[in-house]
């Protein structure tokens, strides 16, 4: 194909065209992505070559030129072609198909047809080129505009300011720059009128300036002065000053020897810039005549020298003896304006101690424009930048593909030695494609050894060999016996699968509906449809007595209490948006629900808890509130409105769900909680006039359709024949065929061929390249609870186990290049084709995000999890919902979990019980691996860890390793299967015992059916129930009969007789208060029989008040100690937390829930500082008190509640923990 690039202004793209006999193949797209493709079928070959060429016509008279040739170096006459492209120019119309067409990035030159690329020219990317500041005789930038466009543009920048320049203009006492303003500005233009009126434009457009506007001031330079004068101006400007403490500033001459106080430099510099592109470009007449008129100037201040330096890079003597001065007596901005001059990497070396890191990432134009003009000499430098420590991620991605775009050695193996780094892999990937064999040569060389950098290598190898046979042939003879061993090694391995043939494949993989243009269908039109009228509620069980209940932990404030006069101001339109909220949350419903609908706040925050309430307390009332807050904030109220069956909210969910991603996990809710009413509200709109409301409605309803297609069309054909018939066209519409509007491109990070092969079922075959590429689009056009059907059709097709591995390796390859947002598909990803496995390697990630500021991701790794929906899933999700330490994730995940449980009609808790994997253990709660001439057996201990034991009846700690004597295939096997055992267990052992003694301590209760179920039956639950004594409990809580379960799972009491539970008895876990005198009895049973409790229960300390505390809100007996830190934070895996941060990030409280929806709060003296709870290592208690809501807070340390009003199990339990941390 042909290729053709267009660069100017802030475009860089390029364009393709093929033909082969009658179709007509275009590609196009952003340089340095994927782009897009489009096949038009001609009439003949004949007819396809002349459209081929009037598009090419068409291309060359907007301004593209063909891409012939690499750059290499070598001058390139002439200047930078001008610019044709229309003002508004658009992308191309049609489908794209990224999935089809060949790898980013830039093309590299190739010797004749199917020869490798020549791995020592240096190629400038075109996507450099705006960023690029040219030099004369280098690459050309971006394209300049004529004289004319170039006046109009900063005279726009000119008017923008004209008022403060003016005032300048008239102040400006100096006899020389006063003058030569305010000529300029009547139309008698000057250099040094030039040099004045950059100066006033930067002062008036202030630090808010921007780099185009610097380069419109430029363009109306040249255009008034020529190119010349331009040099002088910008020349010039660099000695005016502005001083003065108020508008408007005055204009001065500055003999400023140093660089580093210069102001509205960003301004300034973007002039110099565009200055010096109109010289790289000028005749050689005018370029002569610039450097005569600039001359005089090396005879001034550092200042003006370097100036001149940067604008004639080409006067080399210039450049070095600036250089020098610079190193020896300059400043960070002088150094980056030579930083751009120099072409030799020992100059960058000499401004090293100047240039400041940190400065260079927020403006790349200074690097890529040395990394042109030195080359991969350069490649030292750019890796230390990127080791920098103020290095970001945006300036580590920007130097790892400069990096990767220079040819040699040096610049590979800089990247190769970092290659476990974040962003490194996807700039590795690219650099392969660009020089093969050479990366066959160091690749062998970097997988050597054991670190982290060489495993990678080594798995970048692998997948290298096998996708460059010619690389590989041509690389080897270079190599070193070992290394050539390697890779002969690799290449020779026939453990890679063949690819699969196209004819099994599933069609969608082959041919995609985007990859075929198809004529667009005018869909039936179904006018006078109206949708139901009024509003509904449609609550889950108990969700609205959980909403009513919710005390937020912030909801406005008032400097009052009187709620009647608050509600008069809230009637008048008086009251601020804090007093308002304070009001509708805390007044009384006969004061609240009358203003309630004609409420209308400002205020959105925390209005995730507070709207809650109103909702569950006023229901309907709340509705127009709901939805005034939901239209400006639908991330944080958008849960609001799942319980509302209403016309406008059924809108607003169906455009949530085909525009905005973060809110359409709730839009899936609430279609799937009212699905006739969103079919009899949305069918309207499904049939009506097309557009986006049309789209969207259609959309929506598909989903619907997907469980309630009857009803759907049921409601449908209540509006008669014509609407049953175009709802029937709507559902039957190939699913295939229902694309986004726009379609994805795949990042350039992508390479199939790095990940692992994805295999039929049979495991025959591997999917090929193009169709790996076609999955990748599905998954990118799919969302979480929404997939592309295209998937499930592949799901079917492929083998599990490698899709579950390729999806993770994916994930991995999305994160190694920096987890950019617009690629978050590969995330979600997971969801779609995850597993067990997925979820074990996820889980731990998703605990661990929220302490990398990664809260968001976190989040929607707890989508995923649900959305694998496996038992293993459920159980990581349940178990992040009861313990981890960032509590917005932990709250995050007990909503996903409560939305679960919803689902299926049962409490979190109860959910939590069903959701403990059996772990393919036998009914006893054993296993056996077999591993042929040997069998183990699996038991657990009280802590649910795995032990084995041998043949002999041994006990071993572990499984031992596959022997050459065991069977090759039932002993891999076997010893995969238990290492996964463990590491389930190792996550279920913790939770589980955790979940039982908080059960005890809050004295959580059991059907007796539950109880058998779902612990008694269980294959290892058992192993816990057995330990522990459980009792009766009646519906007032009196503990009756308590008992154990024994070996045989039969049930016996105190005295080891035969205990029958009745069916209709309620069970729970009994604390010893609840046993009394009957403690140390059990504690002989369970001596004698040797069991060991997986927490302390019948040796559990108790604790009580003395009569005085039963009447005091403060608990004086623990008051006044100082405790260290970490102690303090241990309670944190007793059910205490941290209090919300306070000013400076303190966090002055440790509070725990209690019963009756209070918590106990621990005053601390000075707080733990988030992030750093080593600054104050010592913390005081300055009081414990007990709060009537469910945290603390720095108002109520008198307390609020009496502590005998606590029930004697919590106050045990609390005075046992402060006890233990005040030991």
């Amino acid at each position: 194909m042909r290729r053709f690039e267009f660069v100017g202004g802030s475009s860089a793209k390029f364009w393709e065209v093929g033909q082969r006999e009658a179709t007509v193949t275009v590609r196009y797209g952003s340089i340095g992505a994927q782009g897009r493709t489009q096949v038009k079928e001609l009439g003949s070959p004949a007819e396809a070559a002349a459209h081929a060429d009037r598009l090419i016509a068409e291309k060359l008279r907007k301004g593209y030129a063909e891409a012939t040739a690499a750059h290499t170096g070598a001058p390139v006459a002439g200047p930078a072609a001008p610019s044709h492209e229309p003002e508004a120019a658009g992308v191309d119309p049609v489908g794209a198909d990224p999935a089809g067409s060949g790898p980013a990035g830039a093309q590299s030159a190739t010797s004749p047809a199917g020869g490798l690329p020549d791995e020592d020219a240096f190629e400038v990317p075109a996507g450099w080129r705006r960023m690029l500041v040219p030099r004369r005789g280098g690459t050309p930038g971006t394209a300049l505009p004529s004289a004319a466009k170039g006046r109009a543009a900063g005279r726009k920048v000119l008017d923008a300011v004209a008022v403060p320049v003016a005032a300048t203009a008239r102040a400006t006492d100096d006899p020389e720059l006063g003058p030569a303003l305010r000529g300029y500005l009547d139309g008698e233009p000057g250099p040094l009128g030039g040099a004045a009126l950059v100066a006033a434009a930067a002062v008036a457009l202030g630090y808010h300036a921007r780099d185009q506007q610097g380069a419109a001031l430029a363009d109306l330079l040249v255009a008034d002065l020529g190119p010349v004068g331009a040099a002088v101006a910008a020349t010039g400007q660099i000695t005016v000053a502005a001083t003065g403490s108020a508008s408007p500033l005055l204009l001065h001459r500055t003999e400023a020897e140093k660089s580093h106080n210069y102001g509205h430099w960003r301004l300034r510099q973007s002039v110099l810039r565009r200055v010096r592109a109109h010289l790289a470009a000028a005749g050689d007449a005018d370029y002569a005549a610039a450097r005569a008129a600039l001359v005089p100037y090396r005879s001034g201040s550092l200042a003006t020298r370097a100036v001149t330096s940067f604008l004639l890079p080409t006067e080399r003597e210039w450049v070095a003896q600036d250089v020098a001065d610079v190193a020896r007596d300059g400043g960070p901005f002088l150094a980056e304006l030579l930083l751009a001059a120099v072409d030799d990497v020992d100059a960058i070396h000499a401004l090293a101690g100047h240039l400041q890191v940190y400065r260079l990432m927020y403006d790349p134009a200074s690097i890529v424009t040395a990394t042109t003009a030195v080359g991969p000499p350069v490649a030292p430098v750019l890796a230390g930048w990127f080791d920098h420590e103020h290095t970001g991620a945006d300036g580590r991605q920007r130097l790892v593909s400069l990096l990767a775009a220079l040819p040699g050695d040096e610049p590979m193996t800089a990247l190769l030695d970092r290659l476990d780094r974040r962003y490194v892999p996807p700039a590795v990937t690219e650099m392969l494609r660009r020089f093969p064999v050479r990366g066959v040569r160091l690749l062998s060389a970097a997988a050597e050894g054991r670190s982290p950098a060489a495993r990678e290598a080594a798995t970048l190898l692998r997948a290298h060999v096998l996708a460059n046979p010619a690389a590989v042939e041509t690389a080897l003879p270079a190599l070193d016996p070992a290394r050539r061993e390697r890779v002969e090694r690799i290449r020779d391995d026939a453990s890679a699968l063949p690819v699969a043939a196209p004819d099994r494949l599933p069609p969608v993989l082959v041919t995609p509906p985007w990859s075929v243009r198809r004529p667009r269908a005018n869909p039936p039109v179904v006018d006078g449809l109206e949708r139901p009228a009024g509003s509904a509620m449609a609550w889950l069980p108990g969700e609205r007595e959980r909403w009513a209940a919710i005390v937020p932990g912030w909801a406005g404030y008032w400097h009052g209490n009187d709620l009647g006069a608050l509600a008069t101001e809230v009637a008048a339109g008086r009251a601020g948006s804090y007093a308002a909220i304070h009001f509708f949350v805390r007044a009384t419903e006969e004061l609240a629900r009358p203003l309630l609908p004609s409420w209308r706040p400002d205020e959105s925050w925390g209005a995730d808890r507070w709207m809650l309430r109103l909702a569950g307390r006023y229901e309907l009332d709340a509705l127009p509130t709901a939805l005034h807050l939901a239209r400006s904030a639908p991330k944080s109220v958008g849960e609001v409105l799942l319980p509302y069956a209403d016309g406008e909210v059924a809108d607003l969910m169906a455009d949530w769900l085909d525009r905005l991603k973060t809110v359409r996990p709730t839009a899936r809710a609430w279609l799937r909680r009212h699905p006739e009413y969103a079919t009899r509200a949305l069918l309207p709109a499904a049939l009506g006039a097309p557009g986006p409301r049309r789209r969207a409605a259609e959309r929506a309803l598909r989903l619907v359709a997907a469980e309630h297609r009857e009803a759907l069309l049921g409601v449908a054909g209540e509006h008669g024949e014509e609407a049953l018939a175009a709802a029937t066209a709507m559902l039957d519409a190939d699913p295939l065929a229902q694309l986004p509007a726009r379609m994805p491109s795949l990042p350039a990070w992508l390479d199939p061929a790095v990940l692992p092969q994805v295999l039929l079922r049979d495991r025959s075959a591997a999917l090929p390249a193009d169709a790996v590429r076609h999955l990748c689009t599905m998954l990118a056009i799919s969302s979480p609870g929404e997939p592309y059907p295209g998937v499930e059709i592949v799901r079917a097709a492929c083998d599990a186990d490698s899709l579950a591995e390729f999806a993770w390796a994916l994930f991995e390859s999305w994160q190694s290049a920096g987890a950019p947002s617009k690629d978050g598909w590969a995330f979600t990803a997971l969801g779609l084709l995850g597993d067990d496995s997925t979820a074990r390697r996820l889980a731990p990630l998703v605990r661990a995000w929220p302490g990398e500021s990664q809260h968001t991701r976190a989040v929607t790794g707890l989508e995923v999890l649900a959305q694998i929906g496996t038992d293993v899933a459920l159980m990581h999700l349940y178990g992040i919902s009861q313990k981890v330490k960032f509590r917005g994730l932990r709250e995050q995940a007990a909503r996903k979990v409560t939305e679960v449980a919803d689902g299926l009609g049962l409490t979190p808790e109860q959910l939590g019980d069903r959701l403990v994997p059996d772990l393919g253990l036998d009914a006893d709660g054993s296993l056996v691996l077999d591993y042929g001439p040997r069998r183990f057996t699996v038991g657990f201990d009280e802590q649910l860890k795995p032990y084995v034991v041998d043949g002999t009846g041994a006990r071993r700690k572990d499984l031992p390793k596959p022997g050459a004597r065991d069977d090759a295939t039932l002993a891999p096997a076997a010893h995969k299967r238990f290492a996964g055992l463990k590491k389930d267990v190792r996550t279920l052992a913790a939770d589980q015992i955790r979940r039982f003694e908080a059960a005890m301590v809050t004295g959580r209760r059991w059907p007796a059916a539950d109880f058998r179920r779902y612990f008694l039956s269980h294959p290892l639950l058992w192993h816990v129930v057995r330990r522990l004594v459980w009792a009766t409990v009646d519906d007032a809580g009196t503990v009756g009969a308590a008992f154990r379960v024994a070996e045989d799972r039969t049930l016996a009491d105190v005295d080891d007789e035969t205990y029958a539970l009745p069916d209709d008895a309620t069970v729970t876990i009994a604390h010893p208060l609840h046993l009394g005198a009957a403690v140390p009895a059990w504690a002989e049973v369970f001596a004698d029989y040797e069991i060991l409790q997986p927490f302390p229960q019948l040796g559990r300390e108790v604790h009580r008040l003395d009569a005085a505390e039963r009447g005091e809100a403060l608990l004086h007996r623990h008051m006044g100690v100082t405790v260290p830190a970490g102690r303090l934070l241990s309670l944190e895996r007793r059910g205490w937390r941290r209090g919300t941060p306070q000013d400076a990030g303190i966090q002055g409280w440790l509070e725990r829930d209690v019963p009756g929806g209070r918590a106990v709060v621990i005053d601390l003296d000075p707080g733990i500082a988030v992030g750093v709870v080593d600054m104050f290592p010592d913390q005081k208690i300055e009081a414990i008190w007990v709060n009537d809501v469910p945290q603390g807070d720095w108002f109520q340390r008198g307390g609020k509640v009496r502590l005998g009003d606590l029930d004697d199990v919590t106050v045990s339990e609390v005075l046992r923990d402060l006890a233990e941390v005040t030991r």
